[in-house]
């Protein structure tokens, strides 16, 4: 109950002085009880007590209500919940192409209170703009307890497949034997829903982590998959709890555009999906591309078809264009192959042709039919977007109009003695009059002695790229011998010729005939070669008769007693001769001569072998390795440091003769000297003499000029 009274304000009470105050305070209030309330007061007093009824209860109710709420807080649940409970995800957005699937990574933990303490996650598509959102899949693929933290270890969280109830972790809760297996993901263990318990011990951090995948969306737009969590302790009811994550996946429309990897495959005849897929060849390799122009045999057979197969740059080929077929030249183009020859005029002999959009993935077909007239025609396959996905040309032939054997091709004219038929010796192509091909001709083989070949046949090869060739045969006689010859005439009837008349289109080949081995000789090509230098082996087979064998026999099996650069191989025999050189197998001409070389050791080598005639003759060649460079350039400097050696010798003998002549000059010069002094002396001696005897002369000389002018002027007086 309140007093009508207020306390003072502001009164402080300080340690020792609280008493003294306190009953100061009381004295004052005992000596005039009505000074602490006013008129204010009491009319405040009188208000509460007049207050209505309604305010009253309204009061009672209100403490009524708060006294509950109270209670109830006071009360603890009866089971303990899951705590340190999170739930991530690695992104919370992701995109993908329509008929992709959306994976995303989810890590869940929590700490389980009691033993069986559970988490149920459950995932749900709640917004989309697709009736068809796809498929939630979810799947374990990692799992740990506080323990240990180790991947799926023996006391890992219990799994129970696709249960939003309560579990204890007991053998009766549903799929708890399947989840047991441990096996994440599976086909089994693909769920939307999944509930984890303990593993068996209280207290302990349960950690998962799970792949989370959208499968298959129907439609482009944007989806919100959301994941929840109940939580529930023991098996007891599952209660709404946090975390959630929410993922959002946007699926766009992929692209349909076909790329440059899209292929048009060329094939021959009536080929569709079901029948020969890509006439035995690889998908983008044509078949071969010649036909007749009138059909092969039914009119409603086209002549070609084209496999369209569109890729996109997806991993999942997405691409679906439709695409235009344009045909230039003799060709009409359908989209069916079941329709009887188009013919000119008709609405089926189009040139162009626009063809739906396949679905994606697979490939189409449309079908080329010959107008009827020889020629060529060009197929361009275009999509709508404008990108060229293939260009073809095909030849539809006439009638046969010539007969040629093949110089292009292996020419074999040596068939075996006795009753054989040979392998194929020649071809023989057959032509139309504007020169193309002409198919399944296969002309026939009149021999010109019947004793030497009795008879021969060829035949259209009619392969899958190849066709318009026929290969040829020939049989000899019975008791027929080596040498001898005859002319094969090739031909076929005239389809221009005269009616009731009989006319042929002919080509002509020589044979000769040729027994078995009698003789071989080895051969090279050089008698010596650098070393490793590139070397020719020959076998020469000649039969009993002096004359080749015959063609396609083999040749024998040689090897060297040193070591070759490549593998010695020898060519069967062609005109009696084989070689270790390649030769084509088309046309029997060599095409590599390069392809062994000689020993890199320098000396002698020798190749053998055993003869193919029936005494297996031993039979050998011999050749030799010249010295190399570096061999041949240190004996050269060998030879000239010993002429040099010579040369010093020489000069050393010629520089003692100098000294011995030098010595000889030198004695012979002092000789000379000495002589020169005694010279000297009597020149000098002489010039003595002389210069006396001059003297003498002169004064006798001036005495007989005086002598002279005495006289003369004597005798002018």
């Amino acid at each position: 109950m309140r007093s009508y009274f207020k306390s003072l304000r502001r009164v402080r009470i300080h340690g020792r002085e609280c008493g003294a105050v306190a009953r100061a305070l009381r004295h004052t209030i005992e000596a005039n009880p009505l000074s602490a309330a006013d008129k204010k007061v009491l009319s405040t007093t009188n208000e509460r007590k007049v207050m209505s009824k309604t305010t009253f209860f309204k009061r009672i109710a209100l403490t009524a209500v708060a006294s509950l709420g109270f209670g109830m807080l006071s009360v603890a649940p009866s089971q303990a919940v899951v705590t340190a409970h999170t739930l991530t995800i690695d992104a919370a957005a992701d995109s993908i192409t329509l008929g992709e699937s959306a994976t995303a990574v989810l890590t869940h933990s929590f700490v389980n209170l009691n033993a069986m303490d559970s988490v149920t996650l459950r995932a749900i598509v709640t917004s989309s703009n697709a009736s068809d959102a796809g498929t939630i899949y979810m799947s374990v693929t990692d799992s740990y307890t506080s323990a240990g933290n180790t991947a799926l270890a023996a006391d890992s969280p219990k799994y129970f497949f696709a249960d939003v109830t309560p579990v204890d972790g007991s053998a009766s809760d549903a799929n708890q034997a399947l989840l047991s297996t441990r096996m994440f993901p599976s086909s089994a263990g693909v769920f939307d829903s999944l509930a984890i318990a303990g593993s068996g011990t209280s207290l302990r951090t349960q950690g998962t982590q799970l792949q989370l995948k959208l499968y298959n969306p129907a439609k482009a737009g944007t989806y919100t998959v959301t994941v929840y969590s109940l939580t529930s302790a023991s098996g007891v009811t599952a209660v709404s709890s946090t975390p959630t994550v929410t993922w959002t996946v946007t699926v766009t429309e992929p692209s349909r555009k076909a790329e440059a990897s899209s292929t048009v495959t060329l094939r021959n005849g009536n080929q569709d999906n079901t029948n020969s897929y890509y006439n035995g060849t690889a998908e983008g390799t044509d078949s071969q591309t010649l036909r007749a122009a009138g059909g092969d045999t039914l009119d409603t057979d086209p002549e070609f078809s084209l496999v369209v197969n569109q890729k996109s740059l997806t991993a999942t080929n997405t691409a679906r264009e439709s695409y235009t077929v344009t045909v230039t030249g003799e060709a009409f183009v359908t989209t069916s192959s079941a329709t009887s020859r188009p013919v000119t005029g008709e609405s089926d002999a189009v040139k162009v042709l626009t063809v739906a959009h396949p679905t994606a993935g697979t490939a189409s077909e449309v079908f080329i039919w010959s107008t009827g007239t020889a020629g060529t025609a060009t197929i361009t396959v275009t999509t709508v977007s404008g990108l060229t996905l293939g260009t073809k040309t095909v030849t539809f032939h006439g009638d046969v109009a010539s007969l040629s054997v093949m110089s292009t091709f292996v020419q074999k004219k040596i068939v075996r003695e006795g009753g054989f038929t040979s392998g194929t010796l020649f071809y023989v192509e057959a032509k139309d009059a504007a020169g193309n091909r002409v198919r399944g001709v296969n002309p026939s083989i009149v021999s010109s002695d019947v004793s030497v070949i009795t008879s021969g046949s060829c035949t259209d090869l009619s392969g899958i790229t190849t066709d318009g060739i026929n290969t040829c045969t020939a049989t000899s006689a019975v008791g027929s011998t080596s040498g001898k010859k005859a002319t094969l005439t090739i031909r076929t009837l005239d389809p221009g010729r005269a009616a009731g008349t009989t006319s042929y289109l002919t080509a002509t080949y020589e044979v000769s005939l040729g027994g078995a081995v009698s003789t071989e000789v080895i051969t090279l090509d050089k008698t010596s070669y650098s070393p490793g230098e590139y070397m020719v082996i020959t076998v020469t087979a000649k039969d009993a008769s002096g004359n080749p064998v015959y063609d396609d026999l083999s040749a024998p099996t040689l090897s060297a007693n040193k070591a070759l650069g490549g593998t010695l191989s020898m060519s069967t025999y062609l005109g009696g001769v084989a070689t270790s050189a390649s030769r084509s197998s088309t046309t029997g001409l060599v095409t590599n001569n390069k392809n062994l070389g000689s020993p890199a050791a320098s000396g002698t080598f020798i190749i053998s072998g055993l003869s193919t005639n029936a005494a297996a003759t031993p039979i050998s060649v011999t050749g030799t390795t010249g010295d190399d460079a570096a061999t041949a350039a240190a004996n050269a400097a060998v030879d000239a440091a010993a002429e040099a050696i010579d040369a010093a010798n020489a000069a050393t003998d010629a520089a003692n003769l100098a000294a011995e002549a030098a010595d000889a000059a030198t004695v012979a010069a002092e000789e000379a000297r000495d002589a020169a002094d005694a010279a000297t002396a009597a020149i000098e001696a002489l010039a003595t003499e002389v210069a006396t005897l001059m003297a003498a002369l002169k004064a006798q000389v001036t005495t007989l000029a005086n002598t002279v002018a005495k006289i003369a002027k004597k005798v002018k007086a």
